[in-house]
C-alpha cells in the first residue's frame, strides 16, 4: 500500500504578498542610496570638467601672457570705435578649443576663417557637442536650436555691468585680463561657474528680461514661482559659441540658484546672471588658481538692497568678494 502524501506546488497568494511587499521595502530603502550614489559620480565628472577648463585657462595665460575675453572676436569692437561688430560677440570657449583638446573643431574654424556669427545654427563648427562643458548632472536645454550646450559661465565678478570692457571680475567684453590683476588672489576669486539649462518656460533658470531691476532684491522678486517671470528667455547655456552675457556670463550679486534678470531685452546686456545647478543646495565654481570647490546658497551675500559698487570693496558679502578680482575685501573663513 502507499500512503496519500500533500505536495506544495508554489506559494500561497499570502506568501505572494508578503514576497512583493518585501521586495518593494527593500528596493524603497536602496534606491535613495543608488541615486545618492549616482549623483556623487556626476558630480565628480563635474568637478574634472571644470578643473579641465581651468587648466586650460592657466596654458592659455602660459601662451600669450592674458586670459582669454569672454566675449570678443576678430575685428575692432564698436566700444572702440568700429562698427558694430557682430563676429566680437565669441565666447571665450572658443579661444579655449586647442587647450580642451578639440583641434578638430579648431580646424574646421580654421577653414572658414571665424566669419560666422556664433548664432549661426546652420555653421557646423557651432553644432559640436562637447562632454568637457556638459555637467552629466543636468538634463538637456530644454529649448535646442541646433548649437552645441555648456553648463560653465565666465564670471564677471560683482556687478550687473557684465557687458563692461573693465568688468570687477575676470571676464568682460573685449578684455583680456592677467593673473597679475587679480589682486585679491586667484584662490580667492572665481574664474567660471555651472549654470543650469531652464526645463520649461516657467523656469527661474531662463533670464527675466525688461525689469531693468537696481539691486539683487529687485531682481530676486521679478520671478514668480507659478508663472514664471513676466517676459523670459531661455539663453542661458543654450550657445556654447556665444559670448553674450545671457548665454556665458555670470555674477556674484544674488546667491546660487537665484532668479536672473537683463536689462533690456536683448542677449548681450548688462544683467544679473546667477550660478546654479542640478546639485542640491549650490553650485561648484573653478577659482583662478584652478581649484574647485562647491559653493552653497546658504553663503554670505551682504546686503542684497545695495547697488553695484564699481570700486572697493563688495556689498555682497563673501559670494559679492569672490567674484571681484580686486576688490580688497578681507574674506574670512576663505
Amino acid at each position: 500500500m502507499y500512503a496519500s502524501r500533500a505536495t506544495r506546488s508554489g506559494f500561497s497568494l499570502v506568501e505572494l504578498l508578503i514576497l512583493v511587499a518585501t521586495i518593494g521595502l527593500i528596493v524603497a530603502l536602496l534606491l535613495p542610496s543608488v541615486q545618492q550614489a549616482r549623483e556623487i559620480s556626476r558630480r565628480m565628472q563635474c568637478t574634472n570638467n571644470l578643473k579641465e577648463i581651468g587648466v586650460a585657462l592657466h596654458n592659455y595665460h602660459d601662451i600669450f601672457s592674458a586670459l582669454p575675453y569672454r566675449e570678443g572676436g576678430p575685428g575692432q569692437h564698436q566700444f572702440n570705435g568700429g562698427p558694430i561688430a557682430p563676429f566680437q560677440r565669441l565666447s571665450g570657449l572658443v579661444a579655449l578649443l586647442p587647450l580642451l583638446e578639440q583641434g578638430g573643431v579648431v580646424e574646421e574654424l580654421q577653414l572658414s576663417g571665424q566669419t560666422k556669427t556664433p548664432w549661426e545654427s546652420n555653421y557646423q563648427p557651432w553644432k559640436h557637442h562637447f562632454n568637457i562643458l556638459r555637467c552629466p548632472s543636468s538634463p538637456d536645454h530644454y529649448l535646442q536650436e541646433g548649437i552645441g550646450d555648456t553648463n560653465y559661465a565666465f564670471c564677471a565678478g560683482d556687478s550687473p555691468d557684465t557687458e563692461s570692457l573693465e568688468p570687477r571680475g575676470i571676464f568682460g567684453l573685449v578684455n583680456h585680463a592677467t593673473f597679475d590683476s587679480i589682486t585679491d588672489g586667484a584662490s580667492l576669486t572665481i574664474a567660471l561657474a555651472e549654470r543650469a539649462f531652464p526645463s520649461s518656460k516657467r523656469d527661474k533658470r531662463n533670464v527675466g528680461y525688461g525689469s531693468d531691476p537696481e539691486t539683487p532684491a529687485e531682481c530676486a522678486v521679478t520671478f514668480d514661482s507659478f508663472s514664471g517671470y513676466a517676459k523670459s528667455n531661455p539663453a542661458p547655456g543654450g550657445r556654447w559659441s556665444d559670448g553674450g552675457s545671457a548665454f556665458s556670463a555670470m555674477n556674484t550679486c544674488l546667491p546660487p540658484n537665484s532668479p536672473q534678470c537683463a536689462y533690456a531685452s536683448h542677449e548681450a546686456q548688462d544683467g544679473y546672471y546667477t550660478a546654479s545647478s542640478e546639485h542640491p543646495d549650490g553650485a561648484m565654481c573653478v577659482f583662478a588658481d584652478g581649484s574647485v570647490r562647491f559653493i552653497t546658497e546658504a553663503i554670505d551675500c551682504g546686503n542684497q538692497g545695495a547697488q553695484a559698487v564699481t570700486s572697493g570693496p563688495s556689498p555682497y558679502g563673501v559670494w559679492g568678494s569672490m567674484g571681484s578680482k580686486s576688490g580688497s575685501e578681507q574674506t574670512p573663513g576663505a
